[in-house]
Order: structure tokens, then sequence, then C-alpha cells
């Protein structure tokens, strides 16, 4: 093979790789433009193409037109039902995935069987916390009522170390997103003694939390583990 022949395959082979990639751009560029862009445009431009499909194939293999349109609207419009079942439950697993409630897996505990004012909760809370404990929203905020030392004030550490006992993995190193998870779930379930949720005392204490020794941090688990684990 000459030179000129290999100087001439080499600049077809580069100038097929252009056109190629030129029209791999475009067509992407159009699917996420024009289809992908909304689970509208996505059902549409799957009905129409199937519509197209569906006429095409009965019309060659010989079907009458009352037959052909009777039988391509009603696989057409079966086609929708299904797109619209998986796009709903599509939609309801990514609200799922976004809920407050769903961020964080939770042990099994015998909460059933035990007083709940042992823990900080009024007895009258047992339904909205087995709701949490099985990732749904309470039907109202739940009241924690441990005091701190001194004794004017339910104790955000308490309640985190029940926290950290509850979810599944525990809450001492979260950072950054399922730190901020975890503070906006406790503010959208719990009240301290009726009173909101402060964002700056509640990141105060689980500084606080997290940096506690290792010797210390156990020990102030053990009450807790004893009555949600015995």
């Amino acid at each position: 093979m000459s030179l000129w022949k290999l100087i001439n395959m080499e600049t077809i082979i580069q100038k097929t790789g252009q056109l190629i990639f030129y029209f791999n751009q475009r067509g992407r560029r159009l699917l996420y433009k024009r289809i992908f862009r909304s689970h509208t445009s996505m059902v549409v431009s799957i009905i129409l193409f199937s519509l197209i499909v569906l006429l095409m194939v009965f019309l060659i293999f010989g079907f009458p037109i009352v037959k052909t349109l009777t039988y391509t609207f009603t696989i057409v419009f079966c086609l929708f039902l299904v797109l619209l079942l998986i796009g709903s439950i599509h939609e309801a697993k990514r609200l799922e995935r976004t809920s407050l409630h769903s961020n964080f897996q939770f042990n099994r505990s015998n909460l059933n069987g035990i007083p709940l004012s042992n823990i900080g909760f009024s007895e009258s809370e047992m339904e909205n916390i087995n709701l949490v404990l099985n990732n749904l929203r309470p039907n109202n905020k739940i009241d924690f009522c441990l005091v701190s030392d001194n004794r004017t004030a339910a104790d955000y550490k308490k309640l985190l170390r029940i926290l950290h006992l509850l979810i599944n993995g525990g809450i001492r190193h979260f950072k950054k997103e399922r730190k901020e998870q975890l503070f906006k779930f406790i503010e959208s379930t719990f009240t301290l003694n009726g009173s909101e949720v402060k964002r700056t005392s509640l990141n105060s204490r689980f500084s606080e939390f997290v940096n506690e020794s290792e010797t210390e941090f156990s020990e102030n688990l053990q009450a807790f583990q004893k009555i949600l684990f015995r």
C-alpha cells in the first residue's frame, strides 16, 4: 500500500469520525432539549413514535383502515396508561427520597414496652413516635421534655443521644449534608419542652456531643441503651 493511500485513509477516518461526533452531539442535544426535558415531552415523544410505528406495521401487513386505527389507538392508550403509572411511581419514589422522614433508617427498640417518660416523651406520643420510626411524618411535633442540668430547658444532647441509638449507624460522624438533614429532621419533628428547636442551640449542642471523649460518650449513652435495648 502506497504512502498516499495511507494518508488518504487516515484523512477519511478523521473526517468520518468528525461527522459521527457532530451528529452524535446534535442528536444528544436534541434528545435533552426536546425529549428528556420533562415527563410530558418524554411521554408525548414515546406515544408519537409508537403511533407512527404501529400505523406503518398494520398497514404493511394489510390490515383494513378501520381495524388499523382501532388497534393502533387501543395499544397507544394502553401504553399511555403504563407510562403514566411508571411516571407516577418514579415521582413517588423521588418524593420519598427527598422526604425528611425517609433520610434515616431506624433500629428497632422495645419502645412499646417501656414508659416513654423514661426517655422524655409523654405516653400520648406513642403513635407519633411509631410513625417516625417507620419513616412517616408524625401527626404533630413530638415534645421532648428531658431537662438539662440547670432544670430550666429540655436537653438537646439527651435528644441527640436517643437519636444516635435509634438511627442505624448513629449520628456522631454526620458531616455537612447529613448533619443538615438531621437538623431539619429534628426541627420538623420535635419541640423541646413546648418550645421550637433553635438552630443555634442545636448546632452548639451537636458540636459538644460529637467532641466528647470516647469514655464520656459511652458513659452518657449507657442509661439510654439500657432503656431502649434491654
